[in-house]
């Protein structure tokens, strides 16, 4: 009896080393299921895209306001100048914004993703849009000129200003604008608010992700389209 509960002892002992030495083997293999933080490979251009985004955001808004004014059968200065100074934030911004993308050409390039950025497209909105622009081409011309796009922002209230300061010339009696809106022709030359919208969804599917329909719609609008390649919605609709 003495030498069975020995052995029990000692079965015991060895099943207890061994359910050590699966745990500590075990706990290593838990760990790796994390994701590590630097797990993106390439070019880190998570600041880059919000700050693409943040001016983007500000762009579209201004340039619906912009076209709802328009669109009153009657204005005042009064609802021009909080516009002027949307206007004036804008183009101050502009040549901040110019060195953001200056800076992801140079990221990109030190990550030697430069020559394939459109390799890989996980999005269907935007390899449609992809097929229409390149990145590349994009990034060299506003990292080197996007600041000479400035008076884009600042055209649509020159001319109601024009309007309005032709109504009080000669004498006339001071009196509201009639503004009619004209629907713009569609782009052949990329604007300002279509490369910059550009950029921002081809980063975020570099960085793999997929843009929203309101952004899709949004960039596809800026861009000349009639309606928003996200949701079909009518482009005079999206904001």
């Amino acid at each position: 009896m003495i030498k069975s509960g020995f052995s029990y002892l000692k079965w015991t002992a060895v099943v207890a080393v061994l359910a050590l030495t699966v745990i500590a083997g075990v706990r290593p293999s838990t760990a790796t299921k994390q994701p590590p933080a630097t797990a993106v490979s390439g070019a880190d251009l998570a600041n880059e895209e919000r700050a693409l985004a943040k001016y983007f955001d500000d762009l579209v808004t201004y340039n619906h306001q912009t076209t709802q004014l328009s669109k009153k059968a009657s204005i005042t200065l009064a609802e021009i100048d909080p516009l002027q100074r949307r206007s004036d934030d804008l183009k101050g911004r502009l040549s901040g914004l110019q060195n953001v993308i200056r800076e992801i050409v140079v990221k990109l390039k030190k990550a030697d993703e430069w020559n394939n950025l459109d390799a890989s497209v996980v999005d269907p909105n935007f390899r449609s849009f992809s097929q229409q622009i390149s990145f590349k081409d994009l990034l060299e011309e506003s990292s080197n000129s996007l600041t000479s796009h400035g008076s884009e922002i600042s055209t649509p209230l020159d001319n109601l200003r024009k309007k309005l300061t032709s109504r009080y010339g000669d004498g006339a009696e001071v009196q509201f604008v009639r503004a009619a809106y004209v629907t713009p022709a569609p782009v052949k030359f990329i604007s300002l608010g279509c490369t910059i919208g550009g950029i921002r969804w081809k980063l975020i599917n570099k960085l793999g992700g997929v843009a929203t329909d309101k952004t899709a719609d949004q960039v596809s609008c800026a861009c000349g389209n009639s309606t928003g390649i996200g949701t079909g919605t009518p482009c005079s609709q999206v904001n």
